[in-house]
């Protein structure tokens, strides 16, 4: 089984090194997915000798850039298993990696979903603000009665994403921003593929990026959107009843 790692960057060449010394040894390969950065990351991954795929999509933003990864991860790399991992110093923890390997060999698993709510006293410590982890805890919980999904946390920056729903996946037909992970767990539940999660550790407390409460293209934008992915979900369900 071969484990690759993908990297998101967008100007993150100060917090990259950082997020590639946190990659655990149960990844076999990792590589660099850059959405149109201007910071000089190229010449840093050329000094390290690190593998760098730009993002050349005509729209660039968080979704376009998965798009990419896994395009490059599942073709170039030939993996088996794909892992997002952030370029801000790996916000969201990879070793979390490691739960998920004991899954895969467990049983078979096609989307797994990392979630700060299985490790929540370890996450408060390391910052979880409570203006953030609330309305996700609610609309988490909110989305999984809805979708009979048995995951806790449905915004989580780590995934995991099988070769087989990639195959099944035509990721251009979604989105280019932050709703494309939204999209691939309804995708998945509409599809019956197996979707797990493990739990995952998120540093709020050291240098990071995170989406702005409210305003335009913010968290709560954001989760309004979800819910007209809801929506659609269940239009398109009752039409094929």
């Amino acid at each position: 089984m071969r484990i690759v790692g993908f990297i998101l960057t967008r100007n993150n060449k100060n917090l990259v090194m950082k997020a590639i010394s946190k990659i655990p040894s149960c990844i076999n390969d990792f590589f660099i997915s850059d959405d149109n950065s201007n910071d000089g990351i190229e010449a840093l991954c050329r000094a390290e000798n690190i593998s760098i795929y730009k993002n050349y999509r005509q729209n660039n933003g968080y979704g376009s850039n998965v798009k990419n990864a896994l395009e490059v991860a599942f073709k170039e790399f030939k993996a088996d298993y794909a892992v997002e991992i952030h370029g801000d110093g790996a916000q969201f923890d990879p070793r979390a990696t490691f739960d998920a390997i004991n899954i895969i060999n467990n049983k078979e698993a096609d989307l797994i979903v990392g979630s700060r709510f299985l490790n929540l006293k370890e996450n408060l410590k390391l910052g979880y603000p409570f203006s953030r982890m609330i309305p996700n805890l609610i609309i988490s919980n909110i989305e999984k009665i809805l979708l009979n999904i048995k995951i806790s946390d449905f915004h989580s920056g780590f995934r995991v994403y099988s070769k087989k729903l990639y195959t099944v996946l035509n990721v251009e037909e979604f989105s280019d921003n932050y709703l494309f992970s939204f999209e691939v767990i309804i995708f998945s539940k509409e599809n019956k593929l197996v979707i797990d999660q493990v739990p995952v550790l998120c540093d709020y407390k050291n240098e990071h990026t995170s989406h702005k409460l409210f305003g335009k293209n913010s968290a709560f934008t954001y989760q309004l959107k979800t819910f007209k992915l809801i929506f659609l979900y269940f239009k398109r369900m009752l039409r094929r009843d």
